[in-house]
């Protein structure tokens, strides 16, 4: 028994060894400037000579929600309530959808939606003159900018409002679409608990097939 147990204990001290000696070259390997980190969603981030920071989760297989449930469990839905995301390429029905989701859940759950444009406020205007919510708990934000960046690189302008409406309403669940983007476009999950993307049917039956992140981390593909 001694002896296994000295064997365990060796085993285990080359092991640790091994694994901080070789998480240390590939971290550094190529570029002294190099640093890593993990984030609060157990991702192992790093950046390179000063660029932002960036990880490498894989967007080559589909997405799967349970492995994303701990983070969802963990949240506090007081702050905000349950977000749903709702992305796509433009002129893929994705207000049409908001649209619809307002109209068939208004009844059951108190709602509230934030509109992405980036020059206008025209996607919020159609659900206010559609009657899909009260005009009040509907908010349009203008990006300004590339659509994906207010819903994953800096989601603090689509964040604030969402807080805001939440508080505001006792909101059960919240609605966010994104501005028109490409199948590089996803939301982040520190902005949308469920993610709902809508395939651009027009571009053939090779859009699916060709994933990246708004197919493959998408919980919900129309």
């Amino acid at each position: 028994m001694a002896s296994h147990d000295h064997h365990t204990h060796d085993h285990a001290h080359h092991h640790h060894h091994d694994s901080d000696h070789d998480h240390t070259d590939e971290k550094n390997h190529g570029d002294s400037t190099a640093t890593s980190w993990v984030g609060s969603d157990g991702r192992v981030y790093h950046s390179h000579d000063g660029l932002a920071p960036h990880s490498h989760e894989p967007i080559y297989s589909p997405g799967y929600f349970s492995r994303r449930a701990p983070p969802i469990l963990s949240r506090n839905f007081n702050e905000r309530a349950f977000t749903v995301g709702i992305g796509g390429p433009v002129g893929t029905g994705k207000t049409a959808l908001m649209l619809a989701l307002c109209k068939f859940l208004r009844d059951k759950y108190s709602l509230a939606a934030v509109t992405n444009d980036i020059f206008t406020k025209e996607d919020g205007e159609f659900l206010m003159r559609n009657g899909a919510l009260p005009e009040e708990r509907i908010r349009a934000v203008e990006t300004g900018g590339c659509p994906h960046a207010a819903i994953r690189e800096d989601i603090s302008i689509n964040l604030g409002p969402l807080e805001e409406l939440s508080n505001l309403f006792k909101a059960d669940l919240l609605l966010c679409e994104s501005g028109g983007d490409n199948l590089a476009a996803n939301f982040s999950r520190e902005l949308a608990d469920y993610i709902i993307y809508i395939i651009d049917v027009s571009g053939g039956d090779k859009i699916p097939r060709k994933g990246g992140p708004g197919i493959t981390q998408a919980d919900l593909l129309q």
